[in-house]
């Protein structure tokens, strides 16, 4: 008799919960499935995702949300998106993610037969080996906010999208903004007027300005809280 997803899911995080549960982490079982840790600067998370008709289940990388950051885009909202239950304290926005680490995670977990209930145990042990391993090391380097922004610039000073690092599609732009500001960016000013050849210039984010515009105007308001680079 073939194994109920629910008796796979058992197996799974009597694997993993262990681990987490070691480091602090709280276990969500309800919608957006994840185990959290949370303090008052930041939120770290890492999700799953389950489906009934199939075997193609998933989980993410560790992802981290600066509350400074986040709570700015939910103050301010975006076109795309219904914040309402952010602001309530129902959902989560995530500031950065550790995309080295995503391609690696998917090809490992090709190799894992989610039909069975063994595959379910060894998906489990992947995500302690990830998790105390390089997700450790990215969220004991990420969970600094002046590292974000070091690790945005070498993107970008080498060619590269920061959608390497930063959560989102035109609303990661916002994030890097907002963490410009708050690190003491001696090119901030640069930044900003980069950004504004985006959202003044491109057809397809018309509907952004008015979300790009009050933000400048919010960044207005923020003191910087970080020194620029400050090393951990």
């Amino acid at each position: 008799m073939m194994a109920s997803l629910t008796d796979k899911k058992k197996e799974l995080f009597k694997v993993c919960k262990p681990w987490f549960n070691s480091e602090g982490f709280i276990f969500q079982s309800k919608r957006p499935v994840s185990f959290i840790k949370e303090n008052e600067e930041i939120i770290v998370r890492l999700g799953f995702t389950f489906t009934l008709s199939s075997n193609t289940h998933s989980g993410t990388v560790f992802h981290i949300g600066f509350k400074k950051v986040e709570n700015i885009i939910v103050e301010i909202g975006l076109p795309n998106r219904d914040l309402s239950k952010v602001a309530l304290g129902d959902n989560y926005l995530d500031t950065v993610f550790d995309n080295d680490f995503v391609d690696s995670y998917k090809q490992i977990k090709l190799n894992v037969d989610l039909s069975t209930i063994e595959g379910f145990r060894q998906w489990g042990h992947l995500i302690v080996d990830y998790a105390e391993g390089p997700g450790k090391a990215f969220i004991d380097t990420y969970s600094y906010l002046p590292n974000v922004l070091k690790e945005m610039d070498r993107l970008e000073a080498e060619g590269k999208n920061t959608n390497e690092i930063l959560v989102g599609l035109a609303d990661r732009r916002f994030r890097g903004l907002i963490i410009s500001k708050l690190c003491s960016d001696p090119n901030f000013e640069e930044k900003v007027a980069s950004l504004d050849e985006v959202f003044y210039k491109v057809a397809q984010l018309k509907d952004w300005i008015p979300y790009y515009n009050k933000l400048k105007e919010r960044l207005k308001t923020i003191e910087p809280i970080y020194p620029y680079y400050k090393s951990v």
